[in-house]
């Protein structure tokens, strides 16, 4: 059984993996050969018949998911859809005061006949009106692909998207009114309670970090969970306990086990024998089952719930519940409901918790209760830091204290009584509220201490970690053989060696060859980030865009870039102006990184440690590398986008433009002023490609083989402008897209041609399409 269930998941995984798929009909003729297969063969051709099966089922979901994605011409179309509300609405507050709301939406067909595909829409709408899961509504929407950025070292959105089976994204039109078409009907009863029960809690403890995150660890409504906080627990190793997932529901499936088993002696003591075993099980399923449902039954919890199932499932049978053959059932079970789920990191978590778990019981020695779970803490704290900096690029210092001390006061009192709330509420609303705002009480102590050791130590909670798969493995190897009874002094000289490629960091910048420069057009959607560097320096020209006090690019896609090479320190970073597509990652980038020279364009306020641009200023590095700031000139008086800092870059051979934002008046100065010297083999399209540039004059003074868009895929400044393609292919100018064809990264060495990598096309995967 173990060799056919190993081989189902790994032809799945292997499926989930694959550049293209072959059509529909090919995976449905493997599922039959499958089954046939296993129907008479036997032995271990029985695990082939497994694998055929599983990639049978992944393929017939991977077309299945495709076909019903929106087709490229049907973006920003505007089209009129009508469905119901399927998910909690999750309400964000805006900076200038709005508020947002997003959910997902199980659209009819959609009204355009070459664009029916899409069913479950993500939409973005107004705070006004309220929505509810379940009701009917009409809205009118503007639908693009469900795409997301294409970086090294990066989250990617699109294998969330497909996880979550999203066919398309889009904004609700706040021009045209929305209509509601019906109330919510019984199929939504749940989804309706959750809702009611997350008002209640926030009328109970108003706004605030302990009532977002009973909301959130009850209902998984995740509407006050701000980035801020969601900084703050990953510092502490701890954002797992905002996210219902495995640990919280094996926390109620324990108390459901504890309750099943106190009702069983009940009735044994009553003389009723018969099936008294199965109260544990059960118990512990039904409460499980309906904490999901609570959960609303998201990937997470979901995932947990199969898991469980499966190993209460073996205990039913009268069989070991926590072991290797449950672990891959439930693997298997779980892919089989979604062949994508392996695409994210909480799959891999998941059950590399758990088969570290098994590892442990194999070795363990005897031990006291105390010494048992201190064993078990420190042994899968040290198994969370592989797995920690592959996926997330670091781990926090202090996770294991802090997990010592949250998870047992999670499990033991919060959630407990915020459950206990839940039932409550359904009599009394008052005595629900005193309930929660007793489970809220250690919350409102420990967060402000937390926040404040945060803010005065932020250097002592947070390691960042540059793993290598290598290193990861070594680590991998170092976990297994630390619980094995080798001799200490033979451990003491095989582990640390082990561990030390994944901690230490990487020795200078990771470039192609020694000799080569690399320089990278990162995909920051609509706005702007270059980063150029080689073995000892690096220079970023424009922050990407981002949340004015919220997430923002820096954060989420230069940081872990700069990780994944080895730069811990930016040589100079140039802010060309202050529109917010170029400049808000400014502050983050100042507080987590060493910065050299700040040069910033015209229309920023001049502070210490800030140079202003200005034209004439150059600077080299190493090897012939020379950068120039071509515009503003001093004591110019020019808008923000005029006012752009213009920066060429000349090395091996090639020669670099990065003009900002700059319109086709400002072209046409500095077509007159500095003439050849504009001259280039490359260059970014000013705005992104806007029509208000990219004039004639300036492509035939600066003649470029090659020009680059960034810009966000269906963006509604309708950047790169049709007027503006035209005239590059007019030229014979060749083009790239960061939003098509994701970061774009050269690489320039002396005597030899420059080689170009689109992240999109080195590693491609199907669903990406």
């Amino acid at each position: 059984m173990r060799p056919a269930l190993g081989g189902f998941v790994a032809s799945v995984i292997a499926v989930g993996q694959a550049p293209f798929l072959p059509p529909l009909w090919v995976g449905t003729l493997l599922c039959l050969a499958g089954v046939l297969m296993l129907l008479w063969l036997r032995g271990h051709w029985r695990t082939l018949a497994a694998c055929v099966i599983g990639a049978g089922l992944a393929v017939s979901y991977g077309q299945t998911l495709l076909e019903r994605r929106l087709p490229d011409v049907c973006e920003r179309v505007a089209m009129q859809v009508t469905g119901t509300v399927a998910s909690l609405p999750r309400l964000t507050l805006l900076p200038d005061g709005r508020r947002r709301q997003r959910f997902e939406f199980e659209s009819d067909p959609l009204p355009l006949a070459h664009c029916r595909g899409p069913r479950r829409l993500l939409l973005s709408a107004p705070g006004e009106p309220a929505l509810a899961p379940g009701e009917r509504w009409q809205f009118a929407v503007l639908l693009r692909r469900p795409w997301g950025l294409a970086n090294p070292g990066s989250f990617n959105m699109q294998a969330w998207f497909a996880q979550t089976g999203i066919d398309a994204v889009g904004s609700v039109r706040s021009r045209v009114p929305a209509l509601r078409l019906a109330e919510a009907g019984a199929s939504a009863s749940h989804q309706r309670y959750r809702q009611w029960l997350s008002g209640q809690i926030l009328a109970a403890l108003g706004e605030g970090a302990p009532s977002a995150i009973l909301r959130a660890v009850v209902v998984a409504d995740r509407s006050g969970l701000d980035h801020a906080l969601w900084t703050l627990f990953r510092q502490y190793g701890i954002s797992h306990l905002l996210v219902i997932s495995g640990l919280h529901v094996g926390m109620v499936a324990a108390c459901g086990f504890l309750l099943g088993g106190l009702l069983a002696r009940v009735l044994t003591l009553a003389g009723v024998h018969r099936g008294s075993a199965l109260g544990g099980p059960l118990c512990a399923l039904l409460l499980a089952t309906v904490y999901t449902a609570l959960a609303g039954f998201s990937l997470a919890t979901t995932r947990a719930w199969l898991m469980l199932l499966c190993f209460l499932l073996a205990v039913l049978c009268g069989r070991p519940g926590l072991s290797w053959n449950n672990l891959l059932l439930a693997a298997a079970v779980l892919l089989a409901v979604n062949p994508l789920t392996a695409l994210g990191a909480g799959f891999w978590l998941s059950f590399g918790s758990v088969a570290c778990l098994l590892w442990l019981a194999l070795w363990r020695p005897r031990a006291g209760a105390a010494g048992r779970w201190l064993g078990t803490h420190g042994y899968m704290c040290l198994a969370m830091l592989p797995l920690s900096g592959w996926w997330f690029g670091g781990a926090s210092q202090v996770a294991a204290l802090a997990n010592a001390a949250l998870v047992p006061l999670m499990a033991l009192a919060v959630v407990p009584l915020a459950l206990l709330g839940v039932v409550l509420a359904t009599f009394s609303s008052s005595l629900a509220g005193s309930i929660w705002m007793l489970a809220a009480w250690p919350l409102q102590q420990l967060l402000p201490l937390g926040q404040a050791w945060a803010q005065n130590h932020p250097g002592w909670l947070y390691a960042t970690l540059t793993p290598t798969l290598p290193a990861v493995a070594l680590a991998l190897v170092a976990l297994a053989l630390a619980v094995v009874p080798l001799r200490g002094l033979l451990k003491l000289l095989l582990l640390p060696p082990l561990l030390l490629p994944l901690l230490l960091p990487l020795h200078g910048h990771r470039t192609a060859h020694a000799d080569a420069l690399q320089v990278i057009a990162l995909d920051v959607g609509q706005g702007t980030a270059v980063l150029v560097y080689d073995r000892s320096h690096a220079l970023l020209y424009d922050t990407g865009g981002g949340m004015p006090g919220g997430p923002d690019l820096a954060d989420s896609v230069i940081l872990p870039l700069l990780r994944s090479r080895g730069i811990s320190r930016l040589d100079t970073l140039v802010v060309s102006h202050g529109d917010h597509d170029h400049s808000a990652g400014l502050d983050t980038l100042r507080r987590r990184l060493p910065l050299g020279a700040l040069l910033v364009g015209a229309d920023m306020a001049a502070a210490p440690g800030v140079t202003a641009c200005r034209a004439g200023l150059a600077w080299r590095w190493p090897g012939g590398i020379r950068f120039q700031v071509l515009a503003p000139a001093a004591g110019e008086s020019v808008s923000s986008n005029n006012g752009s800092c213009v920066l060429r870059l000349e090395a091996h051979g090639q020669r670099l433009l990065l003009p900002g934002d700059i319109g086709a008046d400002r072209e046409r100065e500095l077509v007159r002023y500095w003439r050849e010297s504009l001259a280039s083999d490359w260059a970014l399209a000013p705005h992104h490609g806007s029509n208000t540039s990219s004039s004639s004059a300036w492509l035939k003074q600066v003649d470029p083989a090659m020009v680059l868009y960034t810009h966000g895929r269906a963006n509604h400044y309708g950047h790169p402008a049709t007027a503006v393609r035209q005239r590059h292919a007019q030229q014979g100018i060749a083009t790239y897209s960061t939003a098509l064809e994701g970061a774009l990264e050269w690489t320039l060495r002396p005597g030899r041609a420059p080689q170009l990598m689109a992240q999109r096309s080195r590693f491609p995967r199907y669903w990406e399409q």
